[in-house]
């Protein structure tokens, strides 16, 4: 009697072994002929998509694929409600099957992307279960899914993959960002837009006719390529792809995750990305807003209409006292938080900048100079909010490229301030050096984690040892520890002087001392010239960062050879 549930058991597992086996059988030979009409030759390709475990080998059918012992690495990646989900919905290959199509070549192409995507923000534990078991690194396991996937993309015809193609172009745009490669990343967002756009999503006229779900879910994927063109735009000194002029489109509704149990307040996880699409609206009609510098007059209607857009946030993304009872329970509202405060302080500094990084005695008409205390003021706030963004993503997300960007950004931005600030008149300046040294801390945590983070470090280190500081003023600098980084109330919690500092005793000057960098350059001390040595960063090796970053917003005269 005890036997029987047991031999019951061995012969469900028996049947779903086979069964799985003939499926997996059935699914591969609809890839096949997938792949074979579109062009796409699977002999090259073979031994890759074998062993990403997409053709059958010897092992495959005399057991399963991986062990059941690797199933369970991710067990405790998602919740309990989560995986009961996953676990009703039937697979795609079957379901499409069952009701006569094929399985796409872009549907492999979105299950890649999503696998190279999300093996590039694995934490520690589960990053070295998996490679135990895999016998890889995992940042050659994510290479390779990626790579696969665009062998798959690149012989997909253009206009001819639907929503599914543009949704694992905007994860190959994404995945390239991670990694560093942001001229490939760039291109590839311009691909997937010129999708969107043989789909018309950037017209919501065209969406007649199809269900809500669908209605809903090109609204989504045009909110977020429409911000990502503007954001990289200008971040990374890159012309516009959208033509703002020619769209008309809506934004999603947000409630696709809505049920009669969830709370109506509990912000949507797309309602960041919804409000940023908002925010690049509004000022998409201001004239030049991308690019160049602006008047002093057309900075002041951005910093006004970005007051307004922080003023109509929900609840729990307001800039000051936001409601956090969703904090612990939905850690994604934290992020998002956080990253809206950044993007608006960030977009908001773009045009004070120039009245930040020149002298006042270059020619500042009397309006360029009342707008330098809204400059440091705006500064700080974007180093405050990088900030808290730094802490939500340190260390899994160290590669999200927009944490590293702003902080280099704020920090070099400080630092010409600082420079060009040679009748030591800077509003609030000991305040400014203090950031300094937060951001600089920051960037030498994240240079371990990425490339990007690397470089950028080296270059901000070279930039502050070149700063000619007064003693106090580098033993304000030199007091910032990693260890206030963990601190809500550490420095530049309030406006007030730091103790022991007089802002009137800086008469002599003095250059910090030699700074060694996590790559290994040694910086020498400098002259006490405020732009002596500075150039010696057009010598350093700085990557695609010497063509991607506004180099000019600094005025230092640095200047980089051409890429090759």
């Amino acid at each position: 009697m005890s036997r029987r549930p047991t031999r019951a058991v061995n012969l469900a597992s028996s049947r779903t072994r086979t069964l799985s086996r003939s499926r997996k059988e059935d699914t591969v030979k609809c890839e096949q002929d997938d792949l074979a009409l579109s062009g796409f030759s699977t002999v090259a390709g073979e031994e890759g998509f074998r062993v990403l475990g997409y053709l059958p080998n010897s092992q495959d059918l005399q057991g399963e694929y991986a062990s059941i012992e690797g199933s369970n690495v991710l067990n405790g990646v998602f919740s309990v409600e989560m995986e009961s989900v996953l676990l009703a919905i039937p697979p795609k290959p079957y379901t499409d099957r069952a009701s006569g199509r094929k399985l796409r070549p872009e549907f492999t192409c979105l299950l890649l992307r999503v696998c190279a995507c999300s093996t590039q923000y694995l934490g520690a534990e589960t990053r070295q279960k998996l490679e135990l078991q895999l016998g890889e690194s995992i940042q050659t396991l994510t290479e390779r899914y990626h790579h696969a996937a665009q062998q798959l993309s690149n012989n997909i015809r253009p206009g001819k993959g639907g929503l599914t193609q543009v949704q694992q172009l905007l994860l190959a745009a994404s995945w390239l960002k991670s990694e560093a490669m942001f001229t490939e990343s760039w291109h590839t967002l311009c691909s997937a837009i010129h999708e969107a756009q043989e789909l018309g999503m950037h017209k919501d006229s065209s969406t007649q006719g199809i269900s809500e779900f669908d209605r809903e879910m090109r609204r989504r994927i045009w909110c977020i390529l429409y911000t990502w063109d503007w954001q990289m735009s200008m971040l990374l000194s890159r012309p516009l792809i959208i033509n703002h002029s020619c769209c008309s489109f809506e934004l999603p509704n947000l409630r696709l995750e809505s049920t009669p149990d969830t709370d109506p307040d509990l912000p949507s996880p797309i309602t960041h990305m919804a409000l940023q699409c908002q925010l690049a609206q509004m000022l998409s009609k201001i004239p030049g807003v991308t690019g160049g510098i602006l008047p002093a007059d057309q900075a002041v209607t951005i910093q006004q209409e970005i007051e307004k857009w922080f003023s109509s946030f929900p609840p729990a993304y307001r800039v000051t006292d936001p409601d956090t009872q969703w904090d612990e329970e939905h850690r994604y509202v934290i992020l998002q938080r956080g990253q809206l405060h950044a993007v608006g302080y960030m977009i908001m500094l773009h045009p004070l900048k120039p009245f930040l990084t020149r002298s006042v005695d270059s020619g500042l008409s009397d309006m360029e100079r009342s707008l330098r205390p809204a400059a440091v003021d705006c500064s700080l706030k974007l180093m405050q909010a990088s900030r808290q963004l730094f802490d939500c993503v340190f260390p899994i997300n160290a590669k999200f490229h927009f944490v590293i960007f702003i902080i280099f950004d704020t920090a070099a931005v400080l630092c010409s301030a600082i420079t060009h600030d040679t009748s030591c008149s800077l509003p609030r300046r000991h305040e400014v050096i203090e950031a300094i040294g937060l951001l600089l801390n920051m960037m030498e945590r994240l240079s371990h984690m990425t490339k990007t983070g690397a470089i950028c470090y080296a270059t901000l280190a070279t930039l502050v040892a070149k700063l000619s500081l007064s003693s106090q003023e580098k033993a304000l600098l030199d007091s910032v520890s990693p260890e206030s980084l963990n601190s809500s109330t550490g420095p530049l919690g309030t406006h007030q002087t730091s103790a022991g500092f007089d802002p009137g005793n800086i008469s002599s000057t003095h250059t910090m001392p030699s700074t060694p960098t996590s790559q290994g350059l040694h910086i020498p001390e400098t002259e006490t010239s405020h732009t002596s040595g500075i150039n010696d960063i057009s010598c350093m090796d700085v990557g695609e960062l010497g063509q991607i970053w506004d180099w000019e917003t600094l005025d230092l005269n640095l200047s980089f050879p051409p890429a090759p």
